[in-house]
């Protein structure tokens, strides 16, 4: 293999890395603090006290933040340690200036590390007021998306003729896309009310207008594998990234996919400790399920989102909509190892969970990082050359990433400098439409040798 491109640096001040981490990461350890000091004066004697030591290391950290301090390796006894502080010893790495990848992951490690190792508070999730009030925010699209997912059902169901095939492909686009941008102003299509509307000139208008900002687009490649897939049992793997209103979009494609009869079974996959404070963990799922039976925040409608509930809960009572976690997810490594040679950290076992699945799907930022490397390749370089020796590894890949930090990949020639100089002439920062979350890109590979 030719010389990798460098991964991108706290210190590179052209990149997303250096804000993040002289400015976000701060907000984000200070709300962690804040949070921690509100639900320690709830309590008392031990629990208050332990809450205090916990307060005093989130407050250690922002003065090593402030000082640019070495970052320490870990201490405890989980096995996920050891790999970190194996990448830890390759170098004295500050928080200012090491790889951003891999400090942004310790970062999140180091804090769980301080609740696991107290009695009263390793299960406490110090990111989830956060995840609740900003679910709550999205009221409007949660009822919304609901209406249509009941609408498109009542007509499913109605349906004297099935569904054609090509409005079933038309509607895969939509639900990815809903899912892919996971927010609540971008239900273009769905806005329409019938499936005569979606299969219109209307419908396409609206597609053609919501998919202007998606840079490169491979889902016909991703639908073409799913359907061709061979398997007894059609499996869908989706990696979640955010809990709220795109874990909702999710579940929304999730009971697409079961029924269109796309797959025989959805898998999400969620991580195991609180993560990138948004991220979704196993106890999320059963808290945005308990929010949306909340008739005080979400009071109009309520049919439709009964509707929703019961069938997304009658799916996984019956295992066709199912939950998994694995410890690789919040590791340091990235996803180049998910390899039968991995035998240490779970890649080898998660790589055979997922070979056997007609299409893995993996949502957000994050995990695109992780499955290029965060590497500075150059913005043409194929999705495929960029994932390294997933690229062969027989797992078949459709990334749906809203753009929100630097690594970008299969862009045609000229079209990263376009937007660069066109954004350039509106914001100070030219290169700040990388971290806008207002372009996005869909990626496939088929994981086949070539």
């Amino acid at each position: 293999m030719a010389e990798l491109p460098a991964v991108y640096y706290n210190k590179d001040s052209d990149s997303f890395a250096f804000s993040t981490a002289r400015v976000r990461w701060v907000k984000i350890v200070q709300d962690a603090l804040e949070d921690i000091n509100d639900a320690g004066a709830k309590t008392s004697g031990e629990a208050q006290q332990q809450a205090k030591v916990i307060a005093g290391k989130l407050q250690q950290l922002l003065v090593d933040f402030e000082e640019d301090a070495v970052v320490q390796p870990l201490v405890g006894g989980l096995k996920q340690y050891e790999s970190y502080n194996r990448a830890l010893s390759a170098e004295d790495y500050t928080w200012l200036t090491g790889p951003w990848l891999l400090l942004e992951n310790v970062l999140y490690r180091l804090i769980n590390s301080w609740f696991v190792e107290q009695s009263h508070w390793f299960n406490y999730d110090i990111f989830a007021n956060l995840k609740k009030e900003s679910f709550e925010s999205s009221v409007a699209g949660v009822t919304e998306l609901a209406v249509r997912y009941a609408q498109l059902d009542k007509e499913r169901q109605s349906s004297a003729t099935g569904i054609k095939p090509e409005l079933k492909q038309l509607l895969f686009k939509e639900f990815a896309e809903i899912s892919l941008w996971g927010n609540a102003t971008d239900l273009s299509l769905l806005a329409t009310a019938t499936l005569e509307d979606i299969a219109s000139i209307q419908g396409a208008e609206a597609r053609k207008k919501s998919e202007d900002k998606i840079l490169t687009n491979d889902i016909d490649l991703a639908y073409a594998q799913l359907i061709s897939s061979k398997e007894k049992i059609r499996k869908v793997e989706i990696v979640l990234d955010n809990s709220g209103f795109e874990l909702y979009t999710d579940l929304v494609f999730g009971l697409f996919l079961l029924d269109f009869n796309l797959a025989d079974r959805v898998t999400l996959h969620t991580k195991d400790i609180p993560w990138m404070v948004s991220d979704v963990n196993l106890k999320d799922f059963n808290v945005v399920l308990s929010q949306l039976k909340d008739t005080n925040v979400f009071d109009k409608h309520r049919d439709e989102l009964d509707f929703f509930i019961n069938k997304v809960e009658y799916l996984f009572n019956t295992g066709k909509l199912t939950l998994e976690t694995s410890p690789y997810w919040t590791l340091d490594k990235d996803f180049w190892e998910i390899s039968p040679d991995e035998q240490e950290f779970g890649g080898s076992e998660l790589h055979e969970r997922l070979s056997s699945s007609a299409l893995v799907i993996f949502k957000g930022d994050m995990n695109y990082r992780k499955l290029t490397g965060d590497r500075r390749w150059p913005s043409t370089t194929p999705f495929s050359r960029a994932i390294g020796p997933l690229a062969t590894s027989g797992l078949k890949i459709l990334s749906l990433r809203t753009v929100k930090a630097d690594v970008l990949l299969g862009l045609k020639e000229g079209v990263y400098e376009d937007i660069t100089e066109e954004w350039g002439k509106t914001n100070d920062n030219k290169l700040s439409w990388l971290y806008s979350g207002k372009y996005a890109v869909i990626s496939y590979a088929d994981g086949a040798a070539h």
